[in-house]
């Protein structure tokens, strides 16, 4: 079942305004002369001398932008988003990917350098070999015949959820950076905090969300075949002033009444703090997935190589607990059917039917 769409635009939330940096014309200046100064950039073959090298440029990036990547690491918002706009953009563009993969013709590499150098700020980058080929940066694209599929490629309403949270190595940032936006502009990037909601959700709905009482099955962009793969997990984690959020309202299960009615509590909640991003080029969205759910509204493709792109990258603070998945010096985690295979013993994910919420 599709959420109600309710949201607010970013523009009409005064508390957020801090957190929506547009960058001056020097800034942007700035920005694009530390990318003009870097080789062009082999986005299926990254390493760690790439990464090293576009790190320290990033240490030129204009004082202000820095501080407030670094304020946004340390001292995560109440709306566990950021946004940087007007960043420089590519000259030319190839036509939007019509499979979502990668855009060999792409010659240019602005927006994979804006995106690199603003998110290793934040982390280390990580990918999953069976989604989007293990790249670090991946293009998000409708994609024709899979309009109404609940992930990247579909052009109907998406469902609120964090990123990949059935993955033992899910991503601790998100971010999407805008290269063309949809024909008519309406596509909203909708976000919505679990620190806007904690207040209005009642102690008994909060003791069932943190516990393990939830079913959660792989979205279908991870390339899953044979079995089908959940794992069960509480919705809340860590501090109780202050939780983290893992969810998602299109396939995530409760197991038992009590533990829906308190999802189904915390869904309308969430669905009442919603806040809509309009991404255009040159628009960098960042999102705390720990603390952030994301959707995006319908928007009508026309396949005729113009339509909405984004990319996509995903860091993690704690790179070093993933390194049993990746293999020394890589970045791209083990396909999910062997993470269950750990030293020899068997993780919690477990062989299940797909499951979804009514």
């Amino acid at each position: 079942m599709a959420d109600q769409i309710l949201y607010r635009k970013a523009e009409e939330v005064s508390g957020l305004q801090n957190y929506i940096v547009s960058l001056t014309e020097e800034e942007k200046e700035a920005v694009a002369r530390i990318i003009e100064s870097l080789p062009a950039l082999d986005v299926r073959r990254m390493e760690n001398e790439t990464l090293t090298q576009i790190q320290v440029a990033a240490q030129q990036l204009p004082s202000r932008l820095v501080e407030h990547l670094v304020r946004f690491r340390r001292e995560p918002n109440r709306y566990g988003v950021i946004m940087f706009r007007n960043l420089p953009t590519d000259a030319e563009l190839p036509a939007t990917p019509a499979d979502g993969g990668f855009p060999a013709d792409k010659s240019t590499f602005v927006s994979e350098y804006c995106l690199l150098q603003f998110l290793l700020f934040l982390g280390e980058p990580i990918a999953y070999e069976d989604e989007k080929a293990g790249l670090l940066i991946q293009n998000v694209c409708p994609v024709k015949g899979q309009e109404k599929r609940q992930e990247n490629t579909s052009s109907n309403h998406l469902n609120y959820h964090t990123e990949d949270g059935f993955h033992p190595y899910q991503p601790d940032y998100l971010s999407l950076i805008g290269l063309r936006a949809d024909h008519d502009r309406v596509a909203q990037t909708l976000t919505a905090s679990v620190r806007e909601v904690l207040h209005t959700i009642p102690s008994t709905a909060l003791t069932l969300l943190r516990q393990p009482l939830y079913r959660l099955s792989p979205s279908s962009s991870f390339n899953i075949t044979g079995e089908d793969y959940s794992v069960v997990l509480p919705v809340l984690s860590g501090s109780l002033l202050e939780p983290q959020m893992c969810v998602h309202f299109s396939s995530m299960e409760a197991v038992n009444r009590e533990a829906k009615w308190a999802l189904d509590t915390l869904r309308n909640a969430l669905l009442h703090v919603g806040i809509g991003f309009q991404l255009n080029p040159g628009d960098l969205l960042i999102m705390d997935n720990r603390l952030v759910a994301h959707a995006r509204t319908t928007f009508t493709p026309r396949y005729d190589g113009k339509d909405r792109w984004l990319q996509r990258m995903f860091t993690v603070v704690d790179f070093h607990r993933s390194s049993f998945s990746r293999g020394q010096g890589g970045y791209v985690c083990s396909p999910l059917y062997v993470e269950s295979i750990k030293n020899g013993n068997s993780t919690s994910l477990q062989a299940s039917k797909p499951v979804v919420i009514d």
